[in-house]
């Protein structure tokens, strides 16, 4: 599932207001749905006039429902982020990334932390609804030696599954604090090099390896409302591993600071978005270990000879 709202141009939508409210709408239905079938669930349960096959399906409703919820306000959430990164309209007479304050200004700000949020929500929500289908249905269950009905442990073991995963990223959060890319010059010129460092609020602490990784991806669109999805392809890739902090490159890199460098092939296309389809360059950092993930959309665009880089101060 993947879809954005559109403006009355065609554009994606980067007001987070307006797509909160759309969700809100989008998200009515299941949210009814889900509440009401949760009151019959708590009404009729407690009055003892509950059969086990009416409660398994009232329960499924009320888990199907807040999923849905979930999943739509986590989906736009994420898409808005998108459209606000991706919001490009490439013209002779304007330097395209300017139109981006964190480009303009060559310091960008990590993108994993919202994407944890949204898993936070979902989390919770299959946790608080799994463990109610649980405690209703498997007290019977045991007494009945009805070990099929013990599937419904599956929902609260996904929504743990979730929590523990954002839990962890919020613990490597604590651990690294914010994360920016502070690009040497910009916009990283095609045929080029891609040069800065990545630095954390805290100091860095080491554990394991650190891997580096830049991509250029094509994303295509298709489809229409809630048919509407998005396709990556990766044109093209480069990666470094730091074995240790010896490993790095140290006259330009300090505390809480990873040197950036990677060779730009001229063959590659620049940041664009046209119609349904839109390139972009993503810089990644990864600390398997300490479950630290870090991703950068960065600017990397074909410049004319007549034209330079902006250098930017650290």
């Amino acid at each position: 599932m993947s879809w954005i709202f559109k403006d009355a141009k065609d554009r994606p939508s980067a007001d987070p207001k307006s797509a909160q409210r759309k969700a809100a709408l989008f998200a009515l239905p299941f949210a009814a749905a889900g509440l009401i079938a949760l009151i019959l669930l708590m009404h009729d349960g407690l009055m003892g006039g509950l059969n086990k096959e009416m409660a398994i399906k009232l329960a499924s409703v009320v888990v199907v429902s807040g999923g849905f919820v979930a999943l739509i306000f986590g989906v736009v959430a994420k898409k808005s982020s998108l459209a606000a990164r991706l919001e490009i309209s490439r013209s002779e007479d304007e330097k395209p990334w300017l139109k981006r304050p964190d480009w303009a200004a060559g310091r960008i700000k990590s993108a994993g932390i919202p994407h944890a949020k949204s898993y936070l929500i979902m989390g919770i929500a299959l946790c608080a609804l799994g463990g109610l289908i649980a405690a209703l249905i498997l007290p019977k269950a045991i007494h009945d030696k009805n070990y099929s009905e013990w599937v419904a442990v599956i929902f609260p073991v996904v929504g743990i599954a979730f929590l523990i995963s954002v839990i962890k990223k919020f613990l490597a959060h604590g651990r690294f604090g914010d994360c920016f890319f502070q690009m040497t010059q910009t916009p990283a010129p095609i045929g080029g090099a891609l040069e800065g460092t990545i630095q954390t609020t805290l100091p860095l602490e080491w554990a394991g390896e650190l891997h580096l990784k830049l991509f250029c991806v094509r994303k295509t669109t298709s489809g229409a409302g809630q048919n509407r999805r998005t396709d990556e392809k990766i044109l093209w890739q480069d990666g470094t591993i730091f074995k240790s902090p010896a490993d790095l490159p140290r006259p330009k890199s300090g505390a809480g600071e990873i040197p950036v460098r990677f060779d730009l092939p001229p063959s590659q296309p620049e940041c664009s978005e046209r119609g349904n389809e839109a390139v972009c360059w993503r810089l990644e950092m990864k600390m398997p270990a300490a479950n630290f993930h870090a991703t950068f959309d960065v600017p990397v665009f074909r410049l004319p000879a007549a034209t330079d880089a902006t250098p930017k101060s650290g």
